[in-house]
Parts: structure tokens; sequence; C-alpha cells
């Protein structure tokens, strides 16, 4: 089974949230453009051009994170940024971000989906396209709320009927993070009903994303897939090797069949 524009769909759902700008609405028609930098209580914190200055949050209808717009010129000038990647098997590692984890067989690098979005270091999918996981790092210097506030703004901005269903505390990779589940439409593709379970863990200077996407109706029997895959996810050392250049991963394994302990 295979879904047209599911890339834009989740391309959208990974949408970077530091490095573009924001334009708060406030409530007396005022617009201020800038960079949301924290939350502290019911205060956003925005740097603009005129320095940092305090909003509360009481005061904001919407805010708008302005997209990148593609480069007028022609798309062949849009270069995938290269990454260093292997899947072998059901295992896969990616030297470029420093990690590791384990699929189920079957599963394949969606090398489409980095290209649509920069931002992601790796892509992975299902043999049949329909479950999908997304690795997104970002520099942030902020606290892991402050992410998780901008995170979920950007959500109801990007989808129709966004909805959070459920947040908690994890451990994962030696790191306590947050685990958010939730569903919404893309009005982009006649409302396709959409939901995910995302991953965010902090690290030093930066946050990361492990995003677990599917349609709504086959989200139940793909959890537990997405929860062994996440809980597989571990840093690994960087490894230099001078004049050895990167290597593009590719599914060794062709097959769908699970093993009794695919994990």
């Amino acid at each position: 089974m295979r879904f047209i524009g599911y890339l834009c769909l989740l391309t959208m759902a990974v949408w970077s949230i530091c490095s573009r700008a924001e334009e708060l609405h406030l409530k007396d028609g005022t617009k201020i453009s800038g960079t949301l930098t924290g939350v502290t209580g019911d205060i956003f914190r925005v740097k603009t051009a005129y320095g940092e200055i305090q909003v509360p949050r009481s005061q904001v209808v919407s805010i708008t994170f302005s997209e990148s717009q593609p480069n007028p010129q022609s798309s062949q000038d849009q270069v995938t940024p290269v990454v260093d990647e292997l899947l072998q098997n059901t295992t896969y590692t990616n030297r470029t971000a420093n990690f590791q984890l384990t699929v189920p067989q079957g599963w394949k690098l969606a090398p489409g989906l980095r290209a649509q979005t920069p931002e992601v270091a790796a892509a992975l999918q299902s043999e049949d396209e329909t479950l999908f996981f997304l690795f997104t790092p970002e520099k942030f210097a902020g606290n892991l709320t402050t992410y998780r506030i901008l995170v979920e703004t950007q959500y109801q901005t990007k989808f129709k009927d966004y909805e959070k269903l459920s947040e908690s505390n994890i451990q994962l990779d030696g790191r306590t993070g947050i685990q958010l589940v939730w569903h919404a439409k893309n009005s982009q593709a006649n409302d396709m009903p959409l939901k995910a379970v995302v991953y965010i863990l902090p690290y030093d200077g930066r946050m990361v994303r492990l995003s677990f996407l599917t349609l709504e109706g086959l989200f139940n029997e793909a959890l537990p897939i997405f929860e062994k895959i996440a809980a597989s996810y571990h840093s690994i050392s960087p490894v230099k090797q001078a004049g050895v250049p990167p290597t593009n991963g590719i599914a060794l394994s062709a097959t769908r069949q699970w093993p009794a302990n695919p994990f």
C-alpha cells in the first residue's frame, strides 16, 4: 500500500523549529516578527531586530512560522546534505548524527524525505511505505519544556485539528525526555488523518526528535513497532577515518517476514 502525497505530509511534521523566524499576532492587532528564544511561565521571550522582548501568552492570538521558500533557481541547486549511514539487515547506523537503532525486517531508507527537508538527518520507512521514522537534530539552547511548547505550536500551525493525546516523561539513551502522542489532519491531502508518537531528547546545546508517523487507522498496530525501534536507539562514538568517503547505506533485506524476536 503506497500513499501519494505522504512525503509532503511528513515533511510538514518534521519542519525545523529553530532555523525559521516566527510572527506573533496579538489581540490588539500588533504583529511581532522575531525568533522565540524561550517560554517562562506565561511569558514568551522573542528576539527581534531591536532586541529581546517579553510577550504575555494571554495576548497572543496565533504564531505563524515562516517557511523558507524554494530558491527561484533550478531545483538542482538544492543539494541534499550527505549523510554517512548504513542499513544492514535490521541494524541502522548513522555516523553523521552518531546514533544506531534496530528496525524490523524489510524496512528501508527513505531518501525522498531527507531530500525535501535538510534538517532531517535520517529517514526510514516500512516495506509497504505506511510506517515512517524520522530523526531531526536541532541546535537549541533553551530547556526541554520550551522546546516542547515550540514544537506543539508548530504542529498546531501546520495541521488541521491538531490534538495532543498524551505526554509523558521517558528515559532513552540515558536521557530524560518527553514522549508526545498526537493526531491531526492534513488539509493539503484531503484531510488525511495522521497519528504520531514523538520522542524529544535534550543534549548539550541541541534537541533531538525521533518521530514515528502513520495513518491514524494503522497507529494502534504500529505503536509496538515504533516503541521497539525507539527503545533500541542509542548514541555511538564518532569515528574518524581519514580518506574514507561517506557510505550511503541500502536495505539488504527485502523480505517482510518477522523473526520471533525481531529486535
